[in-house]
This record gives C-alpha cells, sequence and structure tokens, in this order.
C-alpha cells in the first residue's frame, strides 16, 4: 500500500530522495532477528537430500580414522542468491530486489575433541587435501589469523577462517571443528557462492557452540559473513548476498534497503526465473569491483558538495533532478557511474510495485533496462553476458533479462512466462553455443528460505 502514491510521483517527476521515506516503510529484522526468518527454525527445515548425503559420505571419508567412524554431528545450510534488480545498489546503501535460491552450501560438522582448537577442512570441490589450522596459534596473538591465512589451491578455506576471525573480533571463541563442504550453487556465477558458503559456516557454528554463536540473532551472523567477505578474504562487497542468503524466504522477494538493513517481503507469481551461466571467467578480487565501488564514493562526495548537502553521504541520496542539475561536477565516469546507480534505485522500486500488481510484463522490462544500463553506463557487463543477454530477446515467453551479482562474467537472470519455461531454456541454450562456443549452464530456480542447521 505504501508504494502506490510514491510510484505514482516516480513516474510523473522521477524524484528519489530514498532515505525520506523508506526506512519507516520496512520491515526492521535489526531486533527479533531469528522471528524474522519465519519457518527456517520449524522442524521442517532440511537439506536437500542428495547434498546432504554428499556431505555426510564426504566427512566420514574425510576424518575417519582407527575405530573413529567419522560421524559428523550437525549441518549447516545456506543457499546462493539472485539479484533480481539493483545491481551494485547495495555498498550505496541503496535498494535491492532480490532472493535466496534453491541451491545450497551444505556443512557436514563435529566439534573437535574437548579442549582442542585444531579445525580440519575438506571440500569436495577442492579434493586437493584437507586444509588444517590450529585457533590455538590465531587467538595467542593480535594478528594470529593472518598467520594462518591460507593462499593457493587452499585460499577456499579463507572464507570459513575468516568468520571463526570476526566472531573473535565480538569475543566469541569458537571450539575446534571438522567440516567436509558439499555445495550445488555454481561458483563463478554470480549466485554468490562465497556468502553462502559464509552463511553456512555461521549457521554450522550456531549449532555446534550453542551457549556463544547460538545467542547471536540472525542479522548479526549476516553481519559476522559479510565481515568475514570484506576483512580476512579482502572482498569490498555490500550485505546484500549475506543478507538474501540468511534472510531468504520461499515463494517470494527481498526488497532490501540497505542503509537500514531492513526488508520488506515481496510476493513473487506469475513468471519464472531461468538463470544462465556463461561458463566465462568470472573474477571480482583482481580489482574491477573495487574500482567501481570507489568511483561511486567519489562521484557522491562530489554532489554532496555540489548539492550543498552533507546528510547526502551515499548515490542513495541523489535524485534523478538533483543528479542532472549538478552532473556537470563530475567527471565523465563519475557521471555513468551515478546514472546507473540512482535509476538502479528508481528500477528496485518500480520492481517492488510491478510484483505486487503480478505485472510481469513491466518487471521483465526493468530487468532488460537495467542491462543496458549495466552496458552502457556501469560498464561492468561482459561480451559473453551481452551475448547472453541479447540470445534470450525474441525468444517465446521472455519478459526481460540482466547480468546478475557484480558482473564481468557471471550469470543472467531471465525472467520468462510459465508455460514458455522448457522451451525458453532449450532455445538459449542452442543459440548462446552457437554464437560463443561455450556451452552454457541454464536452470529454472525458484526463490528459497535462507540459512539454516539442523542435528544429525
Amino acid at each position: 500500500f505504501w508504494l502506490k502514491p510514491f510510484v505514482a510521483r516516480v513516474l510523473r517527476r522521477r524524484l528519489f530522495p530514498f532515505s525520506l521515506f523508506l526506512p519507516v516503510c520496512f520491515r526492521s529484522c535489526q531486533s527479533g532477528g531469528e522471528v524474522a526468518m519465519g519457518s527456517l527454525f520449524s522442524s521442517d527445515a532440511s537439506a536437500p537430500p542428495e547434498l546432504r548425503e554428499k556431505a555426510i559420505a564426504g566427512f566420514t571419508k574425510s576424518f575417519a580414522a582407527g575405530d573413529d567412524e567419522g560421524k559428523p554431528t550437525t549441518l549447516g545450510v545456506a543457499p546462493g542468491r539472485a539479484e533480481v534488480v539493483g545491481n551494485h545498489t547495495d555498498y550505496n546503501e541503496g535498494l535491492v530486489l532480490a532472493c535466496a535460491i534453491d541451491r545450497f552450501v551444505v556443512l557436514a560438522g563435529r566439534c573437535a575433541p574437548e579442549g582442542s582448537l585444531k579445525c580440519r577442512f575438506a571440500s569436495e570441490s577442492f579434493p586437493d587435501g584437507i586444509v588444517e589450522v590450529d585457533l590455538a596459534a590465531a587467538y595467542a596473538e593480535s594478528d594470529g589469523f593472518t598467520k594462518i591465512k591460507q593462499v593457493g589451491k587452499q585460499a577456499w578455506a579463507n572464507y570459513l577462517i575468516g568468520v571463526v576471525s570476526e566472531l573473535a573480533k565480538l569475543d566469541i571463541k569458537v571450539c575446534g571443528f571438522d567440516t567436509f563442504v558439499a555445495s550445488d550453487v555454481p561458483s563463478g556465477g554470480g549466485v554468490s557462492s562465497s556468502a553462502a558458503l559464509e552463511m553456512a559456516t555461521c549457521k554450522l557454528l550456531a549449532r555446534l557452540c550453542p551457549e556463544s554463536v547460538g545467542q547471536l540473532e540472525a542479522l548479526n551472523l549476516v553481519k559476522v559473513s559479510k565481515a568475514a567477505e570484506n576483512n580476512f578474504v579482502g572482498m569490498g562487497c555490500g550485505i546484500l548476498d549475506q543478507y538474501c542468503s540468511g534472510m531468504g524466504r520461499a515463494n517470494s522477494l527481498l526488497c532490501l534497503d540497505c542503509r537500514t538493513v531492513s526488508h520488506e517481503i515481496v510476493p513473487f507469481s506469475g513468471a519464472h526465473f531461468v538463470l544462465a551461466n556463461t561458463n566465462a571467467p568470472h573474477a571480482l578480487v583482481d580489482g574491477k569491483y573495487d574500482e567501481l565501488r570507489k568511483n561511486c564514493f567519489a562521484a557522491a562526495e562530489v554532489l554532496k558538495k555540489a548539492m550543498g548537502d552533507e546528510a547526502a553521504t551515499h548515490l542513495r541520496d541523489v535524485s534523478v533532478e538533483a543528479l542532472e542539475k549538478h552532473k556537470g561536477a563530475l567527471t565523465a565516469e563519475q557521471l555513468r557511474h551515478a546514472m546507473h546507480i540512482v535509476h538502479e534505485n528508481r528500477r528496485v522500486v518500480e520492481g517492488v510495485a510491478a510484483c505486487k500488481a503480478v505485472d510481469m510484463v513491466a518487471l521483465g522490462a526493468l530487468l532488460s533496462e537495467s542491462h543496458a544500463s549495466s552496458r552502457d553506463s556501469f560498464q561492468n557487463s561482459s561480451r559473453e553476458l551481452d551475448i547472453m543477454h541479447r540470445c534470450a530477446e525474441g525468444i517465446e515467453g521472455h519478459l526481460g533479462s540482466r547480468l546478475m551479482g557484480g558482473g564481468f562474467g557471471g550469470s543472467t537472470i531471465n525472467l520468462v512466462r510459465e508455460d514458455c519455461l522448457e522451451g525458453f531454456m532449450e532455445e538459449l541454450r542452442k543459440r548462446y553455443h552457437a554464437e560463443v562456443g561455450i556451452e552454457p549452464t541454464i536452470w529454472a530456480l525458484k526463490p528459497g528460505d535462507g540459512a539454516f542447521s539442523e542435528d544429525l
């Protein structure tokens, strides 16, 4: 109800001073965080059977020794996420329309023998051996965690170690533990397998350490996961990925306000999402993501001075009218980036309205508009992403599509009519392969529930 008068004004005047209205409109998750996750803590929550068995079998194979049967006691489970609209708006304290997906990272784990602070990590995706770290050494010195940071083929374990490091900053020291990682979240596909791994680690530790980690609310676990990626892994992401992985709701989208760290549950029906992984190289920690981030902050600083508004700390605070008025103060690159972020926030608001009206044609148009902005203004697309987007156009049932995630590779998200799903996926696969010579990975997804844990 709260969006109707605002969207009407938006369509007439394109005004977006977001900070003036959104904090009171969203359902905050800052108090009672576990309640906000709804059914995730009900007896119905369960890991997908195939991944569950993979994780348990992998644990037993990796850690059984002598009379020890190597059985895990606990599972930590977290999904990947899909970004529907709201590309790179999260670290600009803006808005994102997104969802958790029905692909998961599952960690099977157990505590080390009582008193031990040794950890052992293994993964089906990285079969080069077990990563072993001693938390006693990490806890003993102020820079102890940097000394156990992994490199090379074992660097994947830094997502788990980073979570433990951030918990230590909260004066929470976890026990030693063993864990095996199984996943069907595609790595490098733009669906944030890293955030899923961090959230699954948090949920596993919350179950293994109920008197410490287990006392943290869901939102605090989200923040721990984000900090692990920012501070330990070295990726300057916003909160979107971990938030969606932790707070997702089945059959619904989340409209996340990244300033207030709160969300509204948005109903979703009338179409399906299809993810199309280009299977082209996708790497963000090489500096491209951080370069975009710094450029956005620089543009916000220039506009704050130009507008004479000290409260305008991020591009989220800039209206379309203000950007047009003061665009001369920006460099060409800053203007392109600011245009993308300011209008992407608008697209999120209009996307929420489209979902509530079950207007999938309007939502699809917003997706395609977003891709054009990413390609032409923000310039975080790639040759393969643009080809995948173009190949989807004109296929029966296609309503819209856009790149997803950080960009520079990965996947597109496509909105497709319910009655055309199979035909769309097959035709898109053929078209992309014929043009690029790469076999894409294409699958339909459903918005899913967020992270949870369970005892075995």
